[in-house]
């Protein structure tokens, strides 16, 4: 299995100047004022990671992550080493949710460094003091996990009852979705890469080309250098409920 191998996050030795800021973009966070916003940050450990670096300690260990900047994967591998991405974390969200006392996750789960990112855990007694020191925390707790639960179920859904086509609009749609629609169109930034879309949808990188293609030729997608734009989201839509 490969991710033996994959670069570790550096632990940093202290938080940098400027962290506190970057924990203004966790939704989590919201309620808290500057000053509180700076105290939480010296008390977090930080985790630099370069792109391809893996971070150890989420879902196995009792402690908050929250991800300051950069995009990471949530990867699992069966017993045959195949890799299936289960999803991507973007900046200002908040993951790793605490494992009970003295348990050890038995799921081989890797959090990976799609770019350049920072990273910082809170633990399980920092994160007890927050959550009674503000009910906003707790909502915003609340939000999240619905919010999981609803986008978990509607992948389950898809990938039992889709074809790989039907599984890639779906996944297109929701990044759209994620990012805002204007005026029937979404620019993906950067574009998703084919082998990250094929490991989500459990398929092969070249099926993936070829329904990019396709939707291409359609003008449905349009490439713009380091970017894809959706250019007709109804569009993609309609294929979505013909494929249902």
């Amino acid at each position: 299995m490969t991710t033996v191998a994959m670069p570790v996050a550096a632990e940093l030795p202290a938080a940098p100047a400027v962290a506190w800021q970057g924990l203004r973009n966790v939704k989590l966070l919201d309620s808290l004022s500057d000053e509180k916003l700076a105290d939480l940050a010296a008390r977090c450990h930080w985790h630099r990671l370069e792109s391809g670096q893996v971070l150890h300690g989420p879902y196995c260990d009792q402690r908050l992550y929250m991800l300051s900047s950069g995009t990471l994967s949530v990867s699992s591998y069966g017993a045959n080493g195949r890799e299936l991405i289960l999803g991507m974390i973007a900046a200002g969200r908040f993951f790793g949710p605490m494992a009970q006392e003295g348990a050890v996750s038995h799921l081989n789960v890797v959090v990976q460094a799609q770019e350049p990112s920072l990273v910082a855990s809170l633990s399980k007694e920092e994160l007890e003091a927050l959550v009674v020191s503000d009910i906003q925390i707790v909502r915003a707790v609340i939000e999240h996990l619905v919010e999981l639960s609803s986008m978990l179920a509607r992948r389950v859904v898809n990938m039992g009852t889709l074809s790989v086509r039907g599984r890639l609009h779906a996944q297109l749609l929701e990044q759209a979705e994620r990012i805002g629609v204007v005026e029937d169109q979404a620019l993906l930034s950067p574009a998703p890469r084919q082998n990250d879309l094929a490991l989500m949808l459990g398929t092969s990188r070249e099926e993936v080309a070829r329904e990019m293609s396709r939707l291409t030729r359609l003008g449905l997608l349009q490439r713009e250098g380091r970017n894809l734009r959706i250019c007709h989201v109804d569009g993609l839509r309609v294929l979505l409920e013909e494929a249902r």
